[in-house]
C-alpha cells in the first residue's frame, strides 16, 4: 500500500511539473531569440534585394542567424529593401522592416527537424502580424494590472493536497 501511495505521488508530481515543459520552445529557438537581442552598430542599406540584405545583416552580427525567405508566401528574394539605423537590435530591425514592407517573421521551434529548428523565416501571412511568433500563438505579455503570480510554495502544497486525496482514496478502498 505504501508503495502504491509513493508511486502515485511520483506520477502526480511528474505530471504537475512536466506539463508546462511540453509547451516550451526548443533549445535552438531559445538561442535564436537571444541572438535577436544583438545590437547592430550601424546599418545603412539602400535598394538591396531581400536575400542580400539579410546576408549583410548577418555580416554585422557576432552570432549570425539563419534567415530563410519563404518565397511561396509571396516574399521575393529580389524585393528591394532600404533601411538606415544606428544601435538597433535585430528584433527591432525585423519589426521595422515588417511594418514597412508588409511581411512577418517567425522563429521556428521544431526539435524534430534540425534543418529548420531555430531559423528565422521571413514570410507573408493572411492570419495577421507575425513578429517572432506565428499569428495567434504569441505568449501573452504580463501586464501590471494582472493578479500577482502564485508563490513558489504552492507546488508542494498542491502535491500535499493530491497526496491527501490519494491516501483517503486508498483507505476507502481497503475498507
Amino acid at each position: 500500500m505504501i508503495r502504491f501511495v509513493r508511486l502515485s505521488l511520483i506520477i502526480v508530481g511528474l505530471a504537475v511539473v512536466g506539463g508546462p515543459a511540453l509547451a516550451q520552445e526548443s533549445k535552438a529557438a531559445v538561442a535564436t531569440r537571444q541572438k535577436l537581442k544583438q545590437v547592430i552598430a550601424e546599418l545603412d542599406s539602400k535598394d538591396i534585394g531581400t536575400k542580400a540584405f539579410f546576408e549583410d545583416v548577418n555580416r554585422e552580427l557576432d552570432k549570425p542567424l539563419n534567415f530563410r525567405i519563404d518565397n511561396a508566401s509571396g516574399v521575393s528574394n529580389n524585393t528591394k529593401l532600404t533601411f538606415k539605423g544606428k544601435k538597433i537590435t535585430v528584433e527591432k530591425l525585423l519589426n521595422d522592416l515588417s511594418d514597412k514592407y508588409e511581411f512577418g517573421w517567425v522563429v521556428i521551434s521544431s526539435p524534430g527537424n534540425n534543418k529548420i529548428d531555430g531559423s528565422v523565416v521571413i514570410r507573408k501571412s493572411d492570419k495577421g502580424k507575425e513578429r517572432g511568433y506565428e499569428a495567434g500563438k504569441a505568449p501573452k505579455e504580463k501586464t501590471s494590472t494582472s493578479a500577482p503570480a502564485a508563490p513558489a510554495a504552492s507546488l508542494p502544497m498542491l502535491l500535499r493536497l493530491q497526496a491527501t486525496t490519494l491516501i483517503r482514496f486508498s483507505y476507502r478502498s481497503i475498507d
